[in-house]
């Protein structure tokens, strides 16, 4: 856990990864991005690259073979990625480094974690993590779907929702409801997490519906339906009845993660905009020297240094164990705020030209709209900056 980060100043070991992820992801170039968007094609080539090379190793224990990088690392990893290639890029190191590896090593029983974490380092599996449903996005206490005692396990009943990779997932997360909510003796008790191996079913079945969306395309979203799912009871993630406490530590993650993609894209939109605004010349000069372009580009660059720093702040937390909600679901609305308004910004800079596909800026206008709207949608953001920061009384 790196003490540097507080300088805002990446050591030496980070500043390799960055360079050494740099160098991997620039490989895959606009074109490669562009044709998996347009085909809604999981970009195998670049998984497998990922894996080779040993970034999925990342956050792995070191006594299961892997490096034991913190949540700083892992952040700087995803922005670096995002800022090479854009948003799918980077999300693919998210569902398994965050979503997988972290969530694993955490809170999964010890035959788990020594069987899938080498798994996942060795790029074997493809995760995702199954929260929402139809009737329940951050009202997650509302979930219907179930896992009633059977045998030795369990078996889960219910939908999920835009779950990202789901229809390419080996592995999955899913969050159940293991007490009625009427039952509960919390209203945040009755909740267990489950990790689910689809290939290696005892009984029922796991069926994924794509969803026709617009943004990272290249990973896509499903319906994930769940019939009679047999899951061993060793195959809890944390406690029965206690994913309350799990969830926490896995969305501050997520929220770290997304804000890292949202300034690494923002960055990426930024770059080519400026570039653009230099070259293309209008009533003889170049449209970067008036100061319509210029001041709404600048701006772009002062929110994105915001929102990384602050970014920064919420990894140091995490590896240090204190509580990063606060600096966690910040970075997260700062990020998603600040990649938007660069991508919009350099539609506007490259003006028809962004409209076409071959510019690449309408596919990061449109992968950057997401994550103002989802996992966490910024109006809950300022609900719980009110509520848990100002002491304002709840809104909803």
């Amino acid at each position: 856990m790196p003490a540097s980060l507080l300088d805002f100043e990446e050591n030496e070991e980070q500043k390799l990864l960055r360079e050494a992820v740099s160098s991997l992801v620039s490989k895959f170039p606009d074109e490669y991005w562009r044709q998996k968007d347009q085909d809604s094609e999981f970009p195998r080539e670049y998984f497998k690259s990922l894996a080779e090379n040993g970034w999925f190793n990342l956050n792995v224990p070191q006594e299961l073979g892997g490096t034991d990088l913190g949540m700083s690392e892992v952040s700087i990893v995803i922005h670096e990625a995002a800022r090479r290639a854009g948003m799918a890029a980077a999300d693919i190191i998210m569902a398994i480094c965050v979503f997988a590896v972290n969530t694993i090593k955490r809170f999964a029983k010890e035959s788990v974690k020594r069987k899938y974490l080498p798994e996942l380092a060795a790029g074997k599996h493809v995760m995702s993590f199954c929260l929402t449903e139809p009737g329940a996005g951050v009202n997650t206490l509302d979930i219907k779907t179930s896992a009633e005692r059977e045998g030795d396990g369990y078996v889960i009943n219910g939908q999920k929702v835009w779950i990202t990779l789901a229809h390419e997932a080996t592995l999955m997360s899913v969050v159940t409801r293991t007490t009625p909510k009427e039952k509960a003796a919390k209203r945040t008790e009755g909740l267990t997490l489950f990790f689910l191996d689809r290939q290696n079913l005892k009984k029922g079945e796991v069926r994924t519906k794509r969803i026709e969306d617009i943004s990272m395309r290249a990973l896509g979203s499903n319906e994930v339906y769940f019939d009679n799912v047999y899951v061993p009871e060793e195959n809890i993630i944390g406690e029965k009845d206690r994913g309350w406490d799990v969830l926490p530590a896995l969305l501050n993650a997520e929220r770290i993660s997304t804000a890292s993609m949202s300034v690494g894209l923002g960055e990426l939109a930024l770059e080519k905009a400026a570039n653009y605004a230099k070259t293309r010349s209008v009533f003889s000069r170049p449209i970067g020297q008036n100061q319509a372009i210029q001041f709404a580009l600048a701006r772009s660059k002062a929110e994105l240094e915001s929102a990384w720093a602050i970014t920064q702040k919420a990894a140091w937390e995490f590896d240090k164990k204190l509580d990063p909600s606060v600096s966690a679901n910040v970075a997260a609305y700062m990020g998603a705020r600040a990649a938007f308004f660069t991508s919009d910004r350099a539609m506007q800079t490259y003006g028809g030209l962004g409209f076409a596909k071959s510019s690449d800026i309408e596919r990061h206008w449109r992968d950057s709209r997401l994550f103002r709207t989802g996992p966490v949608p910024e109006e809950m953001v300022l609900s719980f900056l009110g509520q848990r920061v100002l002491g304002l009384p709840r809104s909803y």
